[in-house]
C-alpha cells in the first residue's frame, strides 16, 4: 500500500525518489523527485499557486507560444491580471492628471480610491488562491473544503501573498483618508503612515516573490516570462516605496516639488504593476498550449 511523504506542505507518494529540495531560509521553493516511470517530476512554490503543476521539459516550453490577448473569464489567474491591470491603470491615471495640472482634488482622490479596491480585489485573490493550493499532487482542489482566511505562516506562498494583501489594504485607508479635509498631522496619520506601511507590505511582498522564484536570493533568467513578471512588480514595489517615502507631509516641506516627485514614482509604480500584471496572460496562455 502506497504511502505519501510530506516535503514543504506537499505530500508526495513514497514511491517517488526525492532528488533534492531548495530552500530560502525555511520556505521550500523547489522540490524535485523522479516518479516510478523515471520522468521527473519538478515542484516550484509559485506554479503550484497557480495551478500550473510541474516544469515542463525544457524543449516542451520553448515550443509553446504566448499570446498576448487571453479571455479566460474561468480562471482564477486572469482574473487576478485583470483586476491589477485596472487598478493600475486608476495609479497610473490619477498621476498623469496630477503632473500634468489637474486641479479636481476630488476626481484624483476618487480615481485613486477606485484604483486601490482593485487592487485589493486582486491582492485577496491572490491570497485566496494561495491558502487554497493543493497539498498533494494528485489531489482534487475542487473537491477540498475551501478556506476563505487562513494562516500558513510555513509557506513562502502564503507570505508573499499575504502580505501584499495587507499592503492594498492600508491603500484603501491611504486613498479613502485623502477625501477628509486635514492639517498636515491628520494627513501624515492618517494618509502618510497608511501609505508608507502598504508599502513596505507591499515591498515585502516582492522582496519574498523574487526569493520565491529564483530559489535563493537573486537570480537572472530573462528567458523565463515569470521572472520578468516577478522582477517588474519588484521595480514596481521599489518605486511605490520611493513616493511613499517623498510624500511625507511637513509645515515647512524641505525641499519643493516632493509632492510631484512622489507621484512621479507612483506612476513608475503602477506602470510596472500594469506590465507585469499584463504578462500573466501569456504566461497563462504557454500553460495551455502545446
Amino acid at each position: 500500500m502506497s504511502t505519501s511523504i510530506k516535503r514543504g506542505y506537499i505530500y508526495f507518494p513514497d514511491t517517488w525518489e526525492h532528488i533534492e529540495s531548495q530552500y530560502v531560509g525555511p520556505f521550500a521553493t523547489r522540490i524535485v523527485h523522479r516518479r516510478p516511470d523515471g520522468t521527473v517530476d519538478i515542484r516550484t512554490s509559485r506554479r503550484h499557486r497557480k495551478r500550473f503543476g510541474p516544469e515542463p521539459e525544457p524543449e516542451a516550453a520553448e515550443k509553446k507560444r504566448p499570446k498576448y490577448l487571453l479571455w479566460r473569464p474561468r480562471s482564477l489567474n486572469w482574473w487576478i491580471a485583470v483586476l491589477f491591470m485596472i487598478g493600475a491603470s486608476n495609479f497610473a491615471l490619477g498621476s498623469v492628471l496630477f503632473l500634468a495640472g489637474f486641479k479636481r482634488n476630488i476626481i484624483l482622490t476618487l480615481i485613486f480610491f477606485i484604483g486601490s479596491i482593485f487592487f485589493t480585489s486582486a491582492g485577496y485573490s491572490q491570497y485566496h488562491q494561495s491558502i487554497n493550493a493543493e497539498t498533494t499532487v494528485d489531489g482534487d482542489v475542487q473537491n477540498a473544503k475551501r478556506k476563505w482566511l487562513a494562516w500558513q505562516p510555513v509557506r513562502i506562498d502564503f507570505w508573499v501573498t499575504f502580505s501584499q494583501f495587507l499592503g492594498t489594504i492600508m491603500f484603501n485607508f491611504n486613498t479613502f483618508d485623502a477625501f477628509l479635509n486635514l492639517g498636515w498631522i491628520g494627513q501624515d496619520l492618517l494618509i502618510w503612515v497608511p501609505d508608507m506601511v502598504g508599502s513596505i507590505f507591499f515591498q515585502i511582498s516582492g522582496t519574498l516573490a523574487v526569493f520565491e522564484i529564483c530559489h535563493r536570493w537573486w537570480c537572472w533568467r530573462s528567458r523565463n516570462i515569470d521572472w520578468w513578471i516577478t522582477i517588474i512588480n519588484f521595480v514596481g514595489c521599489v518605486a511605490f516605496l520611493i513616493s511613499a517615502f517623498l510624500a511625507y507631509i511637513r509645515p515647512d516641506p524641505i525641499f519643493d516639488n516632493l509632492a510631484l516627485w512622489s507621484t512621479a514614482f507612483t506612476l513608475i509604480g503602477a506602470v510596472c504593476f500594469f506590465v507585469g500584471a499584463y504578462l500573466m496572460w501569456p504566461e497563462m496562455a504557454r500553460e495551455e498550449s502545446a
